[in-house]
């Protein structure tokens, strides 16, 4: 049995040579708060972070004890108990009934027998001075009484009750799955800061719209992440309504209103310099292949970070799905990446991973997915050799990993490689339904050709003269100098 932390240290742990509160979440509450609550506090002192700790770890108590309320109780809580009060007395039939009606009256008396806890008898006087002894109850154990009379009645549904059945019936990938738990997560919090009851039927139309109207502020979140979890919410409300007694979904129609993008504060591709500048640097060993996968095809990270021995076979990379894509998608291994993955193959099995030195082991239960510790590391990498692109406002780089799927669209269509084709081989929709829908597709050895039309920039340090895209990003206005 391990040992219990020293109670003047517990929920401290250093991370990055700081101190952070961590707290272990009760396995049924995992799916919604994670495996464990943590939060940075910022210093190296044992002394302050015991003294800043203290807020942090209330906050994560009652974070857990409200995520228990959501999902019907602690095993053998009242709140469970009141739960499945609420599932016979569903199925007791209407009132009037002999079933109904003897369910309710034990209801009662189990409600009365709540609300007796802790209560006291006091003597009073009425008018005419004749005394009478007066039952007081705790105000504690009038609130408890009321809700669990509440929720075994079905007034008053928990709002996670029914969400891990929600979940089980979504085909979706793992990380999406996480935006639903987040999104939920997000609005229990919301509520509770607001001293809103976590019940599906305190959540109304006007609740749902100051949720909208506050979720950016509350949250610090990005117009389009605030988007999607809205849109998770959207999607479970439509779950309840087709199978519970919720009549009416709050979050239908409401829409977060998008900001407007200036073209130059749009995510780009890599300039030529800054690929020559990537593939010469010293990146993580494995990196350096990763990088230049992505780059001569335009597949997404997550796609190359995947790919299986046998999945390289025969000159061409099939990747799995991404995005909207319905099935997996070949495209021709270029003529540069032939010795990179005839290395990577040799002696392997065909269900091996091409690149099996990533993903670092990941957290038990983690829903991330394989590429998510290269992307932390390329992130890195790429910020220590100066390549970023900052606009103020902005939380993220307006150059990423994705750059280099950018960079091979860029680069194939300055090729004049055909606007379908091209299409084709990175995965996007193409134009009109004869080709969208109907063609098998282009020839492998038109896309071989097409593929190997793509140059990377010399990674000799030669230098590089970028070439003027037609739509600028940000011109600079150059005045004259003063007596020039």
């Amino acid at each position: 049995m391990p040992r219990k932390p020293h109670p003047k240290n517990a929920y401290l742990e250093m991370h990055d040579g700081y101190y952070r509160v961590t707290m272990g979440v009760p396995a049924p509450l995992r799916g919604m708060l994670g495996y464990r609550l943590k939060q940075s506090l910022g210093t190296k002192s044992l002394i302050s972070a015991n003294a800043l700790k203290v807020p942090i770890v209330k906050l994560f108590k009652s974070r857990i004890a409200q995520a228990w309320e959501t999902v019907g109780g602690k095993k053998r809580s009242e709140l469970q108990e009141a739960v499945a009060w609420a599932k016979v007395m569903s199925e007791a039939g209407p009132p009037g009934g002999d079933a109904h009606d003897f369910y309710a009256g034990q209801l009662r008396e189990r409600v009365a027998e709540i609300r007796q806890r802790g209560s006291r008898w006091i003597t009073d006087v009425d008018e005419d001075g004749d005394t009478y002894d007066v039952e007081v109850y705790a105000p504690e154990a009038v609130k408890e009484a009321e809700t669990f009379s509440s929720v075994a009645q079905g007034s008053a549904t928990p709002i996670a009750l029914h969400h891990a059945a929600y979940m089980k019936t979504l085909k979706i990938k793992a990380r999406s799955l996480s935006d639903d738990t987040r999104a939920l997560r997000i609005m229990l919090d919301w509520c509770n800061a607001r001293e809103i009851q976590p019940y599906l039927e305190r959540i109304d139309v006007k609740v749902a719209v100051r949720f909208m109207d506050e979720l950016q502020d509350f949250t610090g979140l990005s117009w389009a992440t605030a988007t999607k979890y809205l849109g998770r919410l959207n999607r479970y409300w439509l779950y309840l309504i087709k199978r519970t007694n919720v009549d009416r979904n709050p979050f239908e129609g409401l829409n977060l209103e998008k900001p407007a993008t200036v073209h130059g504060e749009e995510e780009r591709s890599f300039h030529d310099a800054e690929v020559q500048t990537l593939l010469m640097g010293d990146p993580d060993p494995g990196m350096m292949d990763v990088m230049l996968v992505a780059a001569l095809t335009g597949a997404r990270l997550d796609a190359v970070i995947d790919l299986r021995v046998g999945e390289c076979a025969d000159g061409w990379f099939t990747f799995k799905p991404q995005k909207k894509e319905v099935s997996a998608r070949d495209v021709p291994i270029h003529p540069a990446l032939r010795e990179l993955v005839a290395a990577r193959v040799k002696g392997k099995t065909p269900e091996d991973d091409l690149f099996p030195e990533w993903p670092a082991p990941m957290a038990e239960g983690s829903m991330r997915e394989r590429s998510a510790y290269f992307s932390k590391r390329f992130t890195k990498y790429r910020r220590d050799l100066g390549i970023a692109d900052v606009v103020d406002g902005k939380r993220r780089s307006l150059v990423n990993f994705h750059s280099f799927r950018r960079w091979f669209i860029t680069k194939g269509e300055r090729a004049n490689i055909n606007g379908d084709l091209l299409a084709a081989i990175v995965g996007h929709k193409r134009s009109g339904l004869t080709l969208g829908r109907y063609s098998e597709g282009p020839e492998m050895r038109a896309a071989m050709k097409a593929v190997a039309r793509i140059k990377l920039p010399p990674l000799d340090g030669s230098p590089i003269i970028e070439a003027q895209a037609l739509t600028p990003r940000n011109r600079v206005v150059r005045t004259a100098k003063a007596g020039g």
